[in-house]
């Protein structure tokens, strides 16, 4: 009786056994270079958009385009603002050290899918005044030159584009989000 209580006590394969704290740290230094690397882009692609809406935002205001200007100027503005929001909501957690490998790679998942159940506000939301405002300056000058119609195809169908690909950036951060939480729920569970 004792040796089959030694031999239950001491099984690898039991029900009871404690997950491998090594592989919870290999799994959260993993998750946050990942986080790292897709902010690292999100960086690299807000700063060129604001490299390049600027002075094209200056050079609209040397040309007498001044709406331009403030559609383009809106859009550095919303790029500076999205890469702000990523570093504020998006950025992986330092690691604290009174908390276990288990709750700090929970907390980190949390954070990331809650930041990315938020992606239309603070990262869609911020580009959308710029983006629309050219959009707007484009088809108003184009009022008494062409017709309605060729303004509504002509335009309509790139910000259909954009607007779809807004959308598209929307459903599959939202998929992620719901990807990570199905991962905190196994990681409680384990």
């Amino acid at each position: 009786m004792a040796n089959d209580l030694q031999h239950i006590w001491c099984a690898d394969s039991g029900p009871g056994t404690f997950t491998n704290p090594e592989d919870l740290m290999h799994r959260s230094t993993a998750f946050e270079r990942t986080i790292r690397r897709r902010n690292i882009v999100e960086y690299a692609a807000g700063a060129l958009i604001v490299l390049l809406a600027t002075p094209a935002a200056v050079l609209f205001v040397t040309m007498g385009e001044p709406w331009l200007a403030i559609s383009l100027g809106l859009t550095a503005a919303g790029a500076a603002i999205v890469m702000w929001n990523l570093h504020r909501r998006a950025s992986a957690q330092k690691r604290r050290p009174e908390e276990d490998c288990r709750n700090h790679l929970v907390a980190q998942h949390r954070r990331q899918a809650e930041a990315l159940r938020k992606v239309p506000l603070w990262y869609i939301g911020p580009l959308l005044p710029g983006v629309l405002g050219v959009y707007a300056t484009v088809a108003s000058k184009a009022v008494g030159q062409v017709d309605t119609w060729e303004i509504v195809t002509e335009i309509g169908r790139p910000l259909g584009i954009t607007l779809a690909f807004f959308g598209f950036v929307i459903w599959l951060n939202l998929r992620a989000a719901r990807k990570l939480e199905r991962q905190v729920e196994e990681l409680e569970a384990a």
